[in-house]
């Protein structure tokens, strides 16, 4: 088992948005290379529980991880979370009890991503 002391279980994390594009079709489109830095967040990450992850899957989801972040943050669903070349993407965002306390940020692990090396 795993005791942690306050603070040590927090990661931080860079925010990334996605800027889009249109081609010459009209049609929208995202690349890697254009993405916007938004800001840096510290939140304890863990795997989802077997509850959590039947839950996304009945939604049509595939969220493998939480992120818990103190108090309200500007992330919002589709923006990208990197922490040490690991990628999350991230699905949904809750706010449990909706007072600021604490958001909830629902992501999808993507193995490692060389944009952000």
């Amino acid at each position: 088992m795993i005791l942690f002391r306050p603070g040590q279980q927090l990661k931080a994390f860079s925010v990334y948005r996605k800027k889009a594009q249109t081609d010459e079709r009209g049609r929208v489109i995202y690349h890697n290379e254009n993405l916007e830095y938004i800001t840096e967040i510290k939140g304890s990450l863990s795997a989802i529980s077997q509850k959590e992850k039947y839950k996304w899957k009945q939604i049509e989801h595939t969220a493998s991880h939480t992120v818990v972040v103190r108090g309200t943050t500007e992330v919002q669903p589709e923006d990208i979370l990197v922490h040490n070349g690991q990628r999350y993407d991230v699905e949904s965002v809750e706010e449990p009890g909706e007072v600021g306390i604490f958001t909830i940020l629902y992501c999808n692990n993507r193995k490692f991503f060389s944009y952000f090396v």
